[in-house]
């Protein structure tokens, strides 16, 4: 299942009202803290974060769950050839209203232009999709052109590094069906690139955010986990 979908759609109902918050909770493992997310923020314009990060970047650039397209609407105003790519169909409709190009599919599917892309990002705490954060390094490496860059936002402690079963909720108590998340800092980052065909370029803080702008290496001879 993927993020917020299933059972009675708290994401897409969220989006759909371009308002609202949303939770982020552990399905079983109570350990893990909830996290709230601002879905007026999300349908919202790029914020001057956000813009400064992008202005480093070149296209084609690729938005790995890019929501309802903030940032991809931002790079198109930078001049970039920007694409985006997510599994919501609420999403994906809201993005395409801003009049930029969104594929509705998994990033684990066949994507265009494989090999191609000369920017990647993961922000948002998108490299959480799927719950394997090494396996999505691997695809992102897949996809990259060979002096491409991937920008990944990771979170302000540098050793959280967890993965685990969650649920996402609204206010109103609408709930999703269980999928799998992943939350990681800087550490984890760094110990998951050289596994996956990765280099840590840079590490930049940028008001509360941190952002790892990660450079294509040579692929690890043998299979990590």
């Amino acid at each position: 299942m993927h993020f917020g979908q299933g059972l009675t759609e708290p994401y897409a109902l969220a989006l759909a009202k371009g308002t609202g918050t949303l939770t982020l909770r552990p399905d079983t493992d109570q350990t893990a803290d909830p996290v709230d997310f601002d879905v007026q923020g999300w349908c919202a314009e790029a914020s001057p974060a956000e813009l400064s990060v992008l202005k480093r970047l070149d296209g084609p650039l690729l938005d790995i769950g890019c929501g309802p397209g903030r940032l991809l609407s931002a790079a198109q105003n930078l001049g970039l050839t920007a694409w985006g790519i997510d599994t919501s169909a609420e999403a994906v409709r809201r993005a395409r209203s801003r009049g930029v190009r969104v594929l509705e599919q998994s990033i684990f599917d066949p994507v265009p232009h494989t090999g191609q892309w000369q920017s990647l990002i993961l922000l948002d705490g998108n490299i959480g999709i799927g719950g394997g954060i090494t396996a999505l390094l691997r695809r992102c490496r897949h996809l990259i052109a060979p002096q491409g860059t991937l920008l990944v936002e990771v979170e302000a402690d540098d050793e959280l590094d967890t993965v685990y079963t969650a649920v996402l909720e609204d206010p109103a108590g609408n709930r999703s069906a269980p999928f799998r998340w992943a939350r990681t800092g800087t550490g984890g980052i760094a110990a998951r690139a050289p596994r996956s065909g990765w280099t840590v370029a840079s590490v930049h803080r940028v008001q509360d955010r941190v952002f790892c702008r990660l450079s294509p290496s040579a692929w690890p001879s043998r299979t990590a986990v």
